[in-house]
């Protein structure tokens, strides 16, 4: 269930995750897709990432706005980081640019995700005076933010941000 929607201009920032290229299954709830398959090898090597910066875990997407709904995109598993510091074998470090996002909090267990999404895309955005400004053309990213309101894929009060980058049209 969406309790917020809110504009706010957000700053860059710097992760450091495992991207992989994510092809769903649509037969599958988000509990149990792909992503949740990354979360689950990602979380066990967090410890590794030493240069944290709190309890910020992200999903960043940069999509290619080109494809057709459903095509195959880039997702990273990430944790906020400083600038400076290693990067573990076998992740990657991202830059995300700073942008205006439309930041919608979802409450609920972690299957109802993809009603954000289609708000998102199927209301918010065709009725808005904004566009879609993400992707491969600019290179910036969407992302799911997770903090210490996310506790559980099923429990009923954990919370999360959705983040669709957006420019007036």
């Amino acid at each position: 269930m969406i309790i917020e929607t809110k504009i706010i201009e957000k700053p860059s920032f710097s992760a450091v995750g495992i991207t992989e290229t994510i092809r769903f299954d649509t037969s599958l709830p988000p509990s149990e897709n792909a992503i949740a398959e990354l979360w689950g090898r990602f979380g066990k090597r967090i410890p590794e990432i030493t240069d944290q910066l709190g309890w910020r875990s992200f999903g960043l997407m940069l999509q290619n706005p080109d494809n057709p709904p459903g095509a195959p995109f880039e997702y990273t598993a990430a944790v906020q980081v400083r600038q400076e510091g290693q990067v573990p074998e076998g992740m990657t470090r991202i830059e995300v640019p700073a942008a205006r996002y439309i930041v919608l909090t979802l409450r609920g267990p972690l299957d109802g995700i993809s009603d954000g999404f289609k708000h998102f895309w199927g209301h918010w955005l065709p009725n808005s005076p904004y566009e879609y400004d993400g992707g491969t053309h600019t290179g910036k990213y969407e992302f799911e933010f997770y903090d210490q309101r996310y506790t559980n894929p099923n429990d009923p009060i954990s919370e999360i941000d959705l983040y669709f980058p957006i420019r007036a049209k």
